[in-house]
């Protein structure tokens, strides 16, 4: 029960909170980007497995107790195959988020790819900024893309 209640409380926190905290903490650079996109990945796939996990089909696992499979024979071909689709679609899926909120995190000071888009807009740079949005579009499009492409194959199989 406190696991749960850790999790809550460090999902109800925002990226860019866990940002500055983490710039203040360790100074600004990739190192506190880092430290913030690994706890807030955290958070997320541990609610999103807990909900796979929670809706596993019982039946196989009942029908494989009646044949009276042991614990190990359980987990390998009953549990196991229900959830490696989901639990790898989940971790595509959170890469994609973390893609976007790197940016964010770049904006104040945490290195990652919103680091190049400050530093071109705090010099005027304004063709380098506009180049760079269309970059990160064009690379959030594709990345969107491929894994709507993986998930979609995962989980139908």
């Amino acid at each position: 029960m406190l696991l749960f209640l850790l999790l809550i409380v460090i999902r109800t926190i925002p990226a860019i909170v866990y940002g500055l905290m983490f710039i203040r903490v360790t100074g600004p650079g990739p190192f506190a980007g880092v430290l913030t996109m690994s706890l807030t990945s955290i958070g997320m796939l541990a609610k999103l497995y807990v909900y796979v996990i929670e809706d596993l089909d019982k039946g196989v696992l009942e029908s494989m107790e009646a044949i009276r499979c042991t614990l190990m024979e359980k987990i390998r071909f009953g549990i196991w195959p229900q959830l490696t689709a989901l639990f790898l679609s989940i971790v595509i899926y959170r890469f994609d988020m973390n893609l976007r909120d790197a940016t964010v995190l770049g904006l104040v000071g945490a290195g990652g790819i919103g680091a190049p888009l400050i530093f071109a807009m705090n010099a005027y740079k304004w063709s380098e900024v506009r180049a760079i949005l269309l970059g990160l579009m064009l690379l959030i499009l594709v990345v969107e893309y491929v894994s709507n492409r993986i998930r979609t194959k995962l989980v139908r199989g």
